[in-house]
């Protein structure tokens, strides 16, 4: 009985991995490094295929960055920025499959925080409409990354990420991470401007390369 418990405990434990990749995304000056924790369950009767949740610790940086109040389809107000810096850390859910040595997999944010320094954004208005923001048009109004943010891969004027990825372990103890990273980054004003807004955003995608390591019980 002894023995036989153990092998079952040691069974349902082997089911469970995680690891941390530890990379960054580039493209255009755009810079987008991050450290992931991650963690994976095989199914019972599925063992190439596991879902998987985790921890995303992330940075954005850019130069003069464009936002817009992307809800609103008929603004032509924004938010212009000579540099974003932001960093946050979010909770993901993923899936991948297990192929000999690879990994084959996605995941999104589902909820996190970001932060970072307060800029002065220069808020313009390309036509003669005037709206509740009409006092800060083509002036200097104070903003910083939204603090709370969920779900950015389907809501806009969220932070976050979601990347397709391929894993291939080199060895047992380490693995190399190729991806493409698709992002948010949104700054929050004081107060709010036209059409009540007060977020402003812009999309990114960058590729992305990390260094894989696996984590053992």
């Amino acid at each position: 009985m002894f023995l036989g418990s153990v092998s079952g405990f040691s069974q349902s434990l082997s089911r469970v991995t995680s690891g941390i990749d530890v990379g960054v995304g580039y493209q255009d000056k755009v810079w987008v490094p991050s450290v992931t924790y991650h963690q994976e369950l095989s199914l019972s009767n599925f063992s190439w295929f596991r879902i998987g949740w985790g921890v995303r610790a992330w940075g954005y940086y850019a130069g003069r960055t464009n936002l817009l109040p992307q809800t609103n389809a008929f603004s032509d107000d924004t938010l212009k920025l000579g540099a974003v810096s932001a960093n946050g850390a979010s909770f993901l859910f993923g899936a991948n499959v297990r192929v000999w040595k690879f990994d084959i997999g996605a995941n999104t944010d589902i909820f996190g925080i970001a932060f970072g320094l307060r800029r002065k954004a220069l808020y313009t208005k390309s036509t003669f409409y005037e709206g509740e923001g009409r006092g800060n048009y083509n002036d200097y109004v104070p903003s910083n990354p939204a603090t709370l943010n969920a779900l950015p891969l389907v809501f806009d004027k969220q932070n976050g990420q979601s990347e397709i990825y391929l894993r291939y372990w080199i060895t047992d103890r380490i693995g190399l991470k190729l991806a493409y990273v698709h992002g948010r980054m949104t700054y929050a004003t004081a107060e709010k401007l036209d059409n009540g807004q007060k977020r402003f955003s812009t999309s990114f995608g960058v590729p992305y390369a990390a260094i894989s390591f696996p984590l053992y019980n």
